[in-house]
């Protein structure tokens, strides 16, 4: 624990040394042979002024070989969560710590309003191109500020109600001017890994301004957009670890070494020690079992393995020459049911709205036999709330005790008391036919919205759900459908009730408070989110006379004095505020009124382990005991494996 506690200094005490030693950087044989054709520039030209220094776990690497990975995930999301390079700075410890990435230091002023912030020079894209402050700029002026690109004002930017105004003095500086205070800015940086995954935060301005409409030919974003997104277009130059050198849609993406990429090792060896990362395709969850199984695969974390999976695998670690290994998930919730609260049907939206009626949903579910049957025990019950690994719950006795009462709020297995609260609101049988109607008699069949290609866990907890709501009176079905489509139903608030997601949870409530809160066009309010996104910047104004899922994005004012107006008001104060502990007091109302007026997100089984199958060919992989906190591998926001620093990976052949 305190080898890896040091490491959160460690890259910048490692920097100085080289730059003070002039050590001289070492680099993989395929890179050595490319010098030597005159192909590239020799490895001292290629790194910048001072390389970012990144500990190998246990040892230095060999170079070489082929990282053979499946995916289910046709935007080859997953690959892109192995790689933290195209991130202004990165977390470390499991989130428990920020260290540099492509800016290197980072300035805020004493009350956190302004911040300064220096990147690392000499930084090169994937074609040798300098990386530099304009990049920055051209993504926020040409495509954030600009209405007609997609992109858009990223919360971490508004503070105040207002924009921020941001500037680059030099070629290395970027100025962040906030209205008010913004104490959280470096903690955003971290999340996600920005490139694709998240806000970009830069791009390859000398790349993409030939099909701009604002510098070329072209009149819409269309070509532009298709052109950024690099895991499709293997021309769009990169900073990350490695490079897509080649892309069959729907069957693989092969990415090489990034020759410039930023990174050194202890020992001066130019990152990543892996020379290819080859991504198959795979058209569903059985096909990447049974490829792990004959060992096609050497490392599985995302798409997530079942613990159901977990017999199976075990017996084919030997043929498949693999190892099983845990990761904690820092689950708060498990699968999870989000009821609409701006329902498209005004009685259902009503209903939905009643505390009531989420409890005694709440209250039908048998945990117990979902944490036996599901998780074998490895878990703990939960009405659903934020992760356990969160600062909030840790940092004084109050927020661990309003964990355990949240958790336990609405919990237990009380199908009896879920029927007396139906009864009371006035949801019972009217007709005689055997399920609950509505309580203008309106007929009533919830309908469990869920991703058609996700694990069986998800599956098998959803008839679970069915079968302890029609237990109780409520005629339920379940919907499968496809994740673009139900995407879709998100964002236009056109779901019943949404299962697929979990909170993962991130380091502190405020920094992604929207399971907490609706800020943006998801989760169980999703239109007044939307209305809450917009807000600060030059949409907030616009489209007023149009039905709320005909504006852009699909929007709506919360209803004035109800809870999501005050959940909203009591974030606008907590993100502003400086004083980290009068933060978390803040941070534990947001608990306090979940627990008063929810649950507005329905939790199973939280806190359990995530299976990862990792081959025996590939070293400096990180057990649980390893991570500070055990792992956190559920949230995309701390981003696993990219935490774990796959450039320092190596294949033992």
């Amino acid at each position: 624990m305190n080898r890896r506690v040091m490491l959160a200094a460690l890259p910048m005490v490692l920097v100085l040394m080289f730059s003070a030693l002039s050590l001289a950087y070492n680099e993989a044989p395929m890179l050595q042979e490319k010098v030597a054709a005159g192909l590239l520039p020799p490895v001292e030209q290629r790194l910048p002024e001072n390389s970012l220094v990144i500990e190998p776990l246990d040892g230095i690497g060999q170079y070489g070989g082929t990282w053979h990975r499946v995916t289910d995930s046709r935007d080859w999301s997953y690959i892109r969560l192995a790689m933290y390079g195209g991130s202004p700075v990165r977390w470390i410890d499991d989130a428990q710590g920020i260290a540099p990435n492509w800016v290197e230091t980072w300035e805020p002023n004493a009350d956190r309003t302004q911040w300064i912030l220096r990147l690392r020079k000499g930084i090169k894209w994937s074609d040798g191109d300098p990386m530099d402050a304009q990049d920055f700029m051209f993504w926020w002026k040409d495509m954030v500020l600009n209405q007609n690109m997609s992109d858009p004002v990223p919360n971490m930017f508004i503070s105040g109600g207002t924009t921020a105004v941001i500037t680059a003095p030099d070629d290395y500086t970027i100025k962040i001017d906030f209205a008010a205070p913004s104490p959280l800015l470096a903690e955003s940086l971290a999340i996600w890994v920005n490139i694709g995954m998240g806000d970009r935060m830069i791009v390859p301005s000398h790349y993409l301004q030939q099909f701009h409409p604002d510098y070329s030919n072209y009149k819409d974003f269309e070509v532009f957009e298709e052109k950024m997104e690099w895991w499709f277009n293997p021309e769009c130059p990169v900073i990350t670890e490695w490079m897509p050198v080649e892309y069959q849609t729907a069957q693989k993406l092969v990415l090489e070494r990034n020759p410039y990429y930023y990174a050194v090792d202890t020992a001066g060896n130019q990152l990543p020690y892996i020379d290819r990362i080859e991504v198959a395709y795979a058209e569903n969850f059985e096909v990447i079992k049974l490829k792990l199984l004959n060992g096609e695969s050497d490392m599985q974390v995302r798409p997530y393995l079942d613990l159901t999976d977990l017999s199976m695998l075990t017996k084919g670690a030997p043929s498949g020459n693999y190892r099983v290994m845990f990761w904690d998930s820092g689950s708060g919730t498990g699968p999870m049911f989000l009821l609409n609260m701006n329902h498209e049907d005004s009685a259902r939206r009503e209903l939905y709205k009643q505390p009531e009626f989420r409890r005694a949903l709440s209250l039908a579910i048998n945990r117990q036999q979902l944490l036996k049957m599901l998780y074998f025990n490895m878990g703990e019950p939960t009405t659903g709330t934020m992760s356990p690994k969160a600062a909030e719950f840790h940092r004084s006795e109050e927020g661990q005790n309003l964990y355990e009462e949240w958790r336990d709020s609405y919990v237990s297995y009380e199908p009896e008391r879920a029927k007396a609260l139906l009864d009371a609101i006035g949801v019972v049988d009217q007709d005689g036919d055997g399920w609950r109607d509505m309580a203008d008699g309106g007929k009533l069949t919830l309908r469990i919205d869920y991703a058609a290609g996700g694990g069986a866990t998800y599956r098998q907890t959803d008839e679970m759900a069915k079968s302890s709501w029609e237990a109780i009176g409520l005629r339920t079905i379940l919907n499968p459908v496809d994740g673009s489509q139900l995407s879709v139903m998100e964002t236009t608030a056109t779901f019943d009730i949404r299962n697929s997601w979990e909170i993962g949870g991130v380091p502190n409530f405020i920094l992604f408070p929207q399971f907490l809160v609706p800020v943006d066009g998801t989760r169980w309010a999703p239109l007044n989110g939307a209305w809450y996104s917009v807000q600060g910047t030059a949409k907030a104004e616009t489209e007023l006379g149009k039905t709320a899922r005909d504006r852009t994005p699909p929007r709506e004012r919360p209803e004035a004095g109800g809870v999501v107006e005050r959940l909203q008001a009591l974030y606008d104060q907590a993100r502003v505020e400086p004083d980290e502990a009068e933060r978390d007091r803040l941070a534990l109302e947001f608990v306090r009124i979940h627990m008063e007026e929810g649950p507005f997100f329905i939790g199973t089984v939280g806190n359990y382990p995530r299976v990862v199958v990792v081959s025996n060919r590939m070293r400096n992989v990180p057990e649980r005991e390893d991570l500070p906190l055990g792992g956190w591998v559920n949230p995309y926001i701390v981003p696993y494996p990219a935490i774990t620093n796959p450039a320092q990976y190596w294949l033992a052949e």
